[in-house]
């Protein structure tokens, strides 16, 4: 089980600065927002999953409506991705990678 953990950090000078906000919690999810002194905000979240064929599955968000996904799982012909844009990848278990940004 992983402990929560949070970290504030900002950067600027003079009228300007952002600040970030991070957190991890007892989950393991990702949760990350940022604002300025303009009032401009950002948020994203990312956490992991198990799929129900046991692949592992990443997801994360953002405030602006964006999304994205990688799905990782082994089996005899090798360790495979596919992520949410249709980017796959094989390596066998010869070392031979298929896709990979090939």
């Amino acid at each position: 089980m992983m402990v929560p953990s949070a970290r504030c950090e900002c950067y600027g000078s003079g009228s300007y600065q952002v600040c970030t906000d991070s957190y991890t919690d007892a989950a393991g999810n990702v949760h990350i927002s940022s604002h300025d002194s303009e009032g401009h905000t950002y948020s994203v979240d990312s956490g992991s999953s198990t799929g129900p064929g046991g692949e592992h599955v990443i997801e994360s968000h953002d405030s602006e409506g964006n999304s994205y996904s990688v799905k990782s799982w082994s089996d005899a012909a090798g360790i495979h991705s596919t992520d949410s844009e249709g980017n796959t990848c094989t390596i066998t278990p010869t070392g031979q990678t298929i896709g990979c940004g090939e």
